[in-house]
């Protein structure tokens, strides 16, 4: 009888076991909603702007925007893990490119799918200068870009934050903010929401009265599930993911160095 009855104990705890491990597996936490206290937007006169977005360490995508209201000169430089452009406006209508890559093939293979003039190759480097000329002058200068860029703003939509203090940097008062841990959900305009967990985050973001992005240094893991057992299989392999930002309001020596073998 004793041994019936720790059976059947045994059996229910079992029971109960699976059936809370199905609800651990099917339940979905709630979710706050993924935002930043600030929505992107054009700015104005003269200004620098920094952005760059690591992955693990790596740098996934790093981008600076330069904009000289004064003189009509732009500058926007696009680093990714293999290629970096440096696009060069003289504000006289012209526009130059420095394409440099990891290697011979991959720069042959970016060239190969240009119409662009090439002006400049160098020896002792994979890299080369071109010249944008008619139809290639398109007009996609940083000056009607909107900041932060979209990648950038979508990770730093990704914790929820809390304003925590505010602050005078450089003459002009900012919100403090900082990411918080937890579940996320991010709504996106066409595909269904995505929902994940923040641990680990870090750092600041400053916003002005305007709801501009001023400055932004936030680190966070990100770990790719729904629920909370998909949350215990995948959290030994977190996603960790760093932004950096920053905007000056000024343009100092806009022209690169490489256009000297231009002229």
């Amino acid at each position: 009888m004793d041994i019936d009855r720790r059976t059947v104990v045994i059996g229910v705890i079992v029971l109960v076991a699976l059936l809370s491990a199905g609800t651990l597996v099917l339940y979905t936490p709630t979710a706050a909603t993924g935002t930043t206290p600030t929505t992107p937007t054009e700015l104005n006169g003269s200004y620098s702007v920094s952005e760059r977005v690591l992955v693990d360490g790596e740098r996934f995508l790093e981008r600076e925007s330069i904009v000289d209201d004064e003189t009509g000169e732009q500058r926007l430089v696009l680093a990714f893990e293999d290629i970096s452009y440096d696009h060069y406006w003289t504000g006289d209508g012209e526009q130059y490119t420095k394409i440099t890559a990891k290697s011979d093939d991959r720069l042959a293979e970016v060239l190969a799918e240009s119409s662009n003039e090439v002006v400049l190759k160098a020896d002792d480097e994979p890299s080369a200068i071109v010249a944008a000329s008619g139809d290639d002058l398109a007009d996609d200068s940083p000056a009607h870009y909107t900041f932060p860029d979209r990648l950038i703003h979508s990770q730093l939509k990704a914790p929820g934050y809390e304003r925590t203090n505010t602050r005078t940097v450089d003459g002009r008062e900012v919100s403090v903010y900082e990411p918080q841990t937890g579940w996320t959900k991010l709504t996106r305009d066409e595909a269904e929401d995505d929902t994940f967990y923040v641990a680990d985050a870090d750092g600041e973001l400053h916003a002005g009265p305007d709801g501009q992005v001023r400055h932004a240094n936030v680190t966070l893991e990100r770990i790719d599930a729904a629920t909370w057992g998909e949350y215990l299989l995948e959290r030994g392999d977190p996603l960790t993911a760093t932004v950096e930002y920053d905007v000056t309001e000024s343009a100092n020596q806009v022209a690169p160095a490489w256009m000297e073998d231009v002229r």
